[in-house]
């Protein structure tokens, strides 16, 4: 018999000085999500999780709170395992560093590590910053600074035992280059043989106990404590010895982690490994970090999101499912409420949830819920890229292998879409169904690491179990007994933004001759944020396009010119202006996400875009020509300026939005608290609907596909 394939996976263990944040439950769900995926290809996984339970941070606080030390991590390590339950992580152990067997196991490697040579006993100088319980070169400091906790941190000589991490650096240099031990991404594993090559010094593992007494005592000097880091770095293999899983599943496979604690992860704890003598890790993995308002999340700076009011006003898998499909897995991202309402509301509810509810509604109205096996639609199977997501998950492309998965669920949707599938009957109806029961279960199976409740509910109504990754395979269900049960997402609303129903604008039969033409969508949920790696990839593309001269709109250019000379107006239309401003900066300027894809677009296209903050608006929008006597505020300034009689605008029923395509209002500009957006595209005779109507769709796309918000082509009445 041929032994199950090994794969141990941890995430850092958490510092218990308060409570937990959004940051570490995103590490440890996707921990989570990777255990789950090689447990569905089979392996035997052991995924090892935890907190970090010792040094003088904690000491300090459990006296503020005139707590001891034990009573207060007790306390917060529950909050941690509460947390984690809450979002169904399926760690197979939860281990802590005050654990009795995990100290003895400390002392035990710091005395072979003391009589090897490899420690001794000096005194040590150097800032420290309590926060980070590191200690600092000047280089990390700014104004004096340590940048994470914005505090100037203590200048400390002091006797203490030191390890001899000098005598490492060429290994480290050596292990690290060659991709032994593997850092991504790999501007992190540069990183840090920028940093060794600056030359690494013997650091201190001990601190004198009349100082920090709350650590593991130094079997040879009981007047001294272990380093709070030396003495958490080795939970990684007491967590298997404690479980007597060592030598079946060390080295580890994958440790991840957030970049504050890069550098002793990729310098000392690869050193102290070497000089026990011990495998190094497979592959060390550095996520980025979660911004709140433009900083670092941070306990210490107190602008934190609490997952556990999240898990109250969302599902779990509401945002278990956002964390992994907004923000690429290994880059910074920016927290926003905003965004997860619209990935749940339009990915979740509008696509996966109405997939579910559609196709099964029409298997239990139309055969009771019992579809047999069919021959399989190829056209819909052909769309499933098994190969391109399993190859996304083993890079550690998270976000990738999401995409995929739900790009998949969209043309599903499609599918019932483009066959009528409400019109089938009979052996028709049933071939299709039976394919997209297929699809559905392949797709549930797909996504169980992500969104493991909502998966084991889909399972349910087609009364199937789970599987394996083996059993992504169409046709392999000999017959279906479905049943329905409910809606599987059930909308999220967005009180302070209830916005009116905007279904139609309309355009001035004077107008309208003067071959002035329009496409209006109106967007809803979408977060605004500064930038986006997708939008700067579609910037970089059409700047490369402008720049290389293969983009040539003379003739929708010179409609708006035409239009222009008539009405007495001496300027350039928007995408003269933009392609010029790209070819003198050799790119597009950054304003936000909204504008900076209309902007690719408009460039691309020729065409005039404007977009407008639709809870402003006020009744219906139209286009007319103006009298004079309308209110027109400009965007960035305060007071109304003439319009001329002559002129046309964009209204609603209180004032001009738009003069002509040219200047927006400033009432209903977009700013960092817009949620719903009224886009358009405006042509003029040399354009024909079609080519605005698919400049439009582009943009929208583009925006649900990043953020998965809704939108919908307003009507012209």
């Amino acid at each position: 018999m041929v032994a199950k394939k090994k794969f141990y996976i941890t995430t850092p263990i958490y510092y218990v000085n308060a409570e937990a944040h959004v940051g570490h439950i995103y590490t440890t769900i996707a921990a989570d999500v990777i255990a789950r995926w090689h447990r569905l290809q089979g392996e035997d996984v052991f995924f090892l999780t935890g907190t970090d339970e010792h040094g003088q941070k904690i000491q300090e606080i459990a006296e503020k709170n005139n707590l001891k030390p034990k009573e207060f991590v007790d306390k917060i390590s529950t909050s941690f395992k509460q947390l984690f339950q809450a979002y169904n992580i399926s760690n197979d152990f939860f281990i802590r560093t005050t654990d009795k067997k995990h100290e003895e196991s400390v002392k035990k490697i710091l005395q072979r590590l003391y009589d090897s040579g490899h420690i001794y006993k000096g005194h040590y100088e150097a800032y420290y910053c309590i926060g980070c319980e590191q200690y600092l070169n000047e280089a990390d400091l700014v104004e004096g600074k340590c940048i994470l906790h914005n505090r100037v941190p203590e200048l400390r000589k002091e006797e203490a035992y030191l390890f001899k991490l000098s005598q490492f650096q060429d290994k480290l240099l050596k292990v690290i280059g060659s991709g032994e031990y593997c850092i991504l991404p790999e501007r992190k594993r540069k990183e840090i043989l920028t940093f060794i090559q600056t030359g690494l010094k013997d650091i201190s593992i001990s601190r004198q106990k009349k100082q920090v007494s709350w650590g593991v005592e130094l079997p040879f000097d009981k007047n001294h404590t272990c380093f709070v880091w030396v003495d958490a770095f080795w939970n990684y293999l007491t967590g298997l010895e404690m479980n007597h899983n060592f030598k079946k599943f060390w080295p580890v496979d994958v440790q991840l982690m957030a970049g504050d604690i890069l550098r002793v992860h990729a310098t000392i704890w690869p050193a102290l490994l070497l000089a026990t003598k011990n495998k190094l890790p497979k592959k060390l993995f550095v996520h980025g970090y979660f911004t709140f308002d433009g900083r670092k999340m941070s306990k210490t700076l107190g602008n934190v999101v609490n997952p556990m009011e999240l898990v109250k006003k969302y599902s779990v898998d509401a945002v278990r499912y956002y964390l992994f499909r907004d923000i690429p897995f290994g880059e910074d991202g920016d927290f926003s409420e905003t965004a997860l309402k619209a990935r749940y509301n339009g990915e979740l509810a509008n696509d996966l949830g109405n997939l579910v509810s559609r196709v099964l509604s029409l298997a239990e109205k139309n055969f009771n819920g019992k579809i047999k096996k069919h021959p399989i639609d190829k056209k819909l199977s052909a769309k499933l890229d098994l190969k391109k997501i399993s190859k996304h998950m083993e890079n550690l492309e998270l976000h990738l292998a999401l995409q995929e998965i739900m790009g998949f669920v969209r043309n599903c949707n499609k599918h019932v879409n483009d066959e009528k599938l409400w019109e089938k009957k009979g052996k028709d109806l049933g071939l299709h169904l039976y394919s997209l029961l297929e699809a559905i279960r392949i797709s549930a199976l797909l996504l169980q690491p992500f969104i493991p409740e909502s998966t084991g509910k889909i399972n349910k109504q087609l009364s199937i179990q789970l599987g394996s990754l083996k059993d992504c395979k169409f046709g392999l269900v000999k017959s279906y007994s479905v049943k329905k049960e409910g809606i599987l997402f059930q909308k999220v609303d967005d009180e302070k933004h209830s916005h009116q129903q905007i279904d139609y604008f309309s355009i001035e039969p004077q107008l309208k001759k003067q071959g002035i033409n329009v496409c209006m969508a109106l967007i809803k949920n979408v977060p605004i944020a500064n930038k986006n790696n997708k939008i700067e990839e579609l910037k970089k593309e059409v700047a490369k396009k402008i720049l290389e001269g293969n983009i040539n709109n003379d003739n929708v250019l010179d409609g708006y010119r035409e239009f222009y000379r008539k009405v007495g107006l001496d300027c350039l239309p928007a995408a003269d202006n933009l392609v010029n401003l790209v070819k003198k900066n050799k790119g597009f300027p950054n304003i936000n996400n909204v504008v900076d894809c209309y902007n690719a677009v408009s460039a691309e296209t020729g065409l005039s875009f404007g977009a407008h903050d639709a809870d402003r608006v006020d009744g219906g929008l139209r286009f007319k020509t103006a009298n004079g006597s309308e209110r027109f505020v400009p965007l960035g300034e305060r007071l109304p300026v003439k319009i001329n009689e002559e002129e046309y605008a964009f209204m609603d029923d209180k004032e001009i939005l738009c003069r002509m395509d040219i200047k927006q209002c400033d009432k209903t500009k977009i700013t960092k608290n817009t949620k719903n957006i009224i886009l358009y595209a405006q042509g003029n005779r040399n354009v024909k609907d079609g080519y605005l109507k698919d400049a439009v769709v582009k943009v929208c796309e583009t925006l649900k596909e990043i953020y998965g918000c809704e939108y919908s082509i307003l009507k012209e009445v």
